[in-house]
């Protein structure tokens, strides 16, 4: 993972997310100064989140260690597997059977937070990505209407050529 200070620090964690900032910068070493740090969310695992404030701020005092941490979890993870055969031929919608099955995937994810993982193994490259859009657009508009009680992460990803 990274981490990014203001003053344009950029420090990289080790496996175990662990990392150290030998001798920060103290703008005021007599009265000691704010140091921020920010995590990049981009770079946690798939499907975490964090569970603290980010950017983080900590009081340097000359002389003496600080910590500071940040905290992340994996979330529940859906996932929704596409195929070509689900979707009308050339077109970008759903075929009935497969549409009335987004309202069963809305109550899943209304039932606890999670982060909704949508794969589509194709191999028509330029349809895929137009299928991939509407159907995000689809849950989007579902989950909107249905009043989810929380911000709906969806990862979309296309694997062309399979």
């Amino acid at each position: 993972m990274r981490i990014a200070t203001v003053r344009g620090l950029l420090v990289t964690t080790d496996e175990f997310g662990r990392f150290h900032v030998a001798c920060a910068d103290l703008t005021d070493a007599r009265i000691g100064s704010n140091f921020i740090m920010k995590l990049d969310t981009r770079t946690l695992p798939a499907g975490y989140h964090l569970t603290t404030e980010n950017p983080r701020v900590i009081r340097l005092t000359a002389g003496k260690m600080s910590k500071l941490n940040f905290g992340a979890v994996q979330g529940r993870v859906v996932r929704l597997d596409l195929k070509d055969e689900a979707f009308e031929p050339a077109l970008t919608t759903l075929k009935p059977r497969w549409d009335k099955g987004l309202d069963a995937l809305i109550e899943m994810l209304k039932q606890q937070e999670a982060t909704l993982r949508i794969s589509y193994p194709t191999r028509s490259g330029d349809l895929a990505t137009k299928r991939m859009e509407a159907i995000e657009d689809a849950i989007a508009k579902r989950w909107k209407a249905a009043g989810g009680g929380y911000a709906l992460n969806i990862e979309a990803r296309v694997e062309a050529g399979q």
